[in-house]
Order: structure tokens, then C-alpha cells, then sequence
């Protein structure tokens, strides 16, 4: 059964009597809630008939041992060994919250943990039912940058685990050319970057810090060592060098005023600068970028965006657009 938030109010200021022997009845409860409600505005005030109601639900629903005491003229726990499951009470910022992060997380996160948050999710939907969460509207809100890689289910959850109790974690780990190794890690960070998961280590093999894409693990086992999160590690990760690969300054790019709009979306690094340029192109200034994704984004451009500066990344462009020319001639 379902109950509404001013219900559940009223729920559990009734089980706080009991528990405290006050032996409530319904003309005591009516004036409770009406007290309640002029000094808190709770919008909690109701007639006999719904306290009537309210205690039938605590006896069916939650299995509350409730007796009447005549004599006393009022409710009493039989025994005080019951405990009352109230679902929690959110307000309506609070709901919005968790599900919009229900919503996303189903879109990131691979399965159990996705499944797990959205049971939680709607659970918490059983007992709060704010108007605007209609099903028009969680079908509404879409997510484009969800998970693009399989990962499995059984190592995610043990590096998952691993990263929340700060305990190390033994992985086998296949790099980009099928070579397999064994390493132990201490997982300081987990990172959600451009579709895929990474995982920030401390490597106790190499005794240095390292990335791991979660989707080239292919297994893990929990070590039974704990670490000391270090804020060194964490705090180092940015959007602009989280991969780590070789990286080139001050790059300078004339570009046609078609990718201004794209860049200030998507920028090649989050502190770049545009400056218009008389014929309507504009230079864009980076102050740092890696080799990789400055060359695939240059000639992914067609044309409309050329390298000025360095010197060294004009030629690594020319060198690729000649590869692919010959391979497609």
C-alpha cells in the first residue's frame, strides 16, 4: 500500500506516542495534528474518521501491536519490542534529486549497481508521489552519454566495492595489444570520461600512478590490504589530462567561424581562448592538448580548421592526410 507524505507525518507522530506511553485516541490525535499544523505548517490536520484510518493502517500495514486501554480512554503498544519501518519522507527537491540521478545512472553505471539504485529509487516512489513525477516526465528526460563498452557485471562490483572500502584489488589487465598482466592496485578514484570508466590507481607494481579503462579488466579479486585515500591523486584528475597521453602547448588553429558554436561546447581544452579574425574565421588559442586528439580532431574538421602552431603537429597532420589519401585512392 501506498502512503502519501501527509500521512506518513502523521504515522509517526503517532508511533512517537506510543512509544512514549501517552496512550493517544482519535479527539486527542485531531488536535495533535491541528497543533502540528499551525505551529510547523505541515498541512497535517484531520478528522476522527482518518485517524481511524491512520491506526487501522499502522495494525494491517506495519504490523503495529496496538490495544486499547479503556480505562485510560486510549492506544497502547502491547509491546515495545516492535519497531516502525517508516519509508523516508522527502520533499519535492529532494524526489526531483533522486530521480533525475536514478535516470542517469541507469544511462552510466552497468548492471547490478544500476538496477540496485534504481530499487532503491522506487522504493522511495512507493511512499512520495510529488505531481510532477508522471511518467511523461521521466520519459521525457533522455541521456545520450551513457556507457558505450560491455563491462562485467561480477568486476565491476568488486572494484566498485574495492574503491568505497579503500581495499586494494588484484586485476589482470589486457592493454590495447592483447597483452595480459597481473598487478596490484590501490583504486583512489573512479572517473566517468567520454562514455567509458576509468579507474585512478596507485600501482604497487610499478609504485606509480596509473589509469585503467574498467572495460579492458578482465578480472578482479580483492586483496584484503587497506589504503589511506591520498587527496594527491584524486585531486590531480581534470578533464584536460586525465588520460595522460603526450601532450603538445600552445597550439594555435585558424578556424572556420562554422565550429565556433561546436568548440564553445566542446572545447579542445577548458581554458581556450577565440579570437575573430578579419575575414570572419577566428584563431583558436589551446593552451594544452594531447597529440592524439588534436590530429583526429583536426582532420576529422575537412578542411576547416588548421594547424598554425607548432610546427612538429602540421607535419604529424600532413603525414596522416597523405596515409589516408593513398589508402583511399
Amino acid at each position: 500500500m501506498g502512503f502519501n507524505k501527509k500521512q506518513l507525518h502523521r504515522l509517526t507522530r503517532i508511533v512517537s506516542l506510543l512509544k512514549e506511553n501517552r496512550y493517544p485516541n482519535s479527539a486527542s490525535l485531531v488536535k495533535e495534528f491541528s497543533k502540528m499544523e499551525e505551529l510547523h505548517g505541515l498541512n497535517i490536520a484531520c478528522s476522527k474518521e482518518t485517524v481511524k484510518r491512520d491506526m487501522k493502517a499502522l495494525a494491517d500495514e506495519f504490523n503495529c501491536p496496538l490495544g486499547f486501554d479503556r480505562k485510560k480512554n486510549g492506544y497502547y503498544l502491547k509491546h515495545h519490542g516492535w519497531n516502525f519501518s517508516c519509508p523516508a519522507v522527502l520533499d519535492e527537491n529532494e524526489m526531483l534529486a533522486s530521480v533525475l540521478g536514478a535516470r542517469i545512472a541507469e544511462e552510466i553505471f552497468p548492471e547490478p549497481l544500476r538496477s540496485r539504485i534504481r530499487a532503491a529509487v522506487d522504493f522511495q516512489l512507493s511512499t512520495n508521489n510529488p505531481d510532477f513525477l508522471d511518467n511523461a516526465f521521466v520519459k521525457s528526460l533522455t541521456v545520450f552519454a551513457g556507457l558505450n563498452v560491455s563491462i562485467n557485471a561480477n568486476m565491476f562490483m568488486t572494484l566498485f566495492e574495492c574503491w568505497r572500502d579503500h581495499e586494494a584489488v588484484d586485476i589482470v589487465y589486457e592493454a590495447v595489444d592483447g597483452a595480459r598482466s597481473e598487478r596490484r592496485v590501490e583504486p583512489h578514484a573512479l572517473v566517468f570520461f567520454d562514455s567509458s570508466w576509468y579507474v585512478k590507481t596507485f600501482c604497487l607494481k610499478r609504485n606509480q600512478i596509473r589509469t585503467f579503462a574498467l572495460h579492458r579488466i578482465c578480472s578482479a579479486e580483492k586483496a584484503g590490504k587497506f589504503f589511506e585515500p591520498d587527496d594527491k591523486i584524486i585531486n590531480q584528475i581534470s578533464r584536460d589530462n586525465f588520460l595522460a597521453f603526450e601532450r603538445v602547448e600552445n597550439v594555435k588553429i585558424i578556424c572556420d567561424k562554422s565550429l565556433k558554436s561546436f568548440l564553445e561546447t566542446n572545447p579542445l581544452n577548458t581554458k581556450q581562448t577565440m579570437e575573430r579574425l578579419d575575414d570572419g574565421k577566428f584563431l583558436l588559442n589551446v593552451p594544452s592538448v594531447t597529440i592524439p586528439e588534436l590530429i583526429h580532431w583536426t582532420l576529422y574538421q575537412q578542411g576547416k580548421a588548421v594547424v598554425i602552431e607548432p610546427e612538429s603537429i602540421r607535419k604529424e597532420v600532413m603525414i596522416a592526410a597523405k596515409e589516408i589519401c593513398k589508402l583511399h585512392s
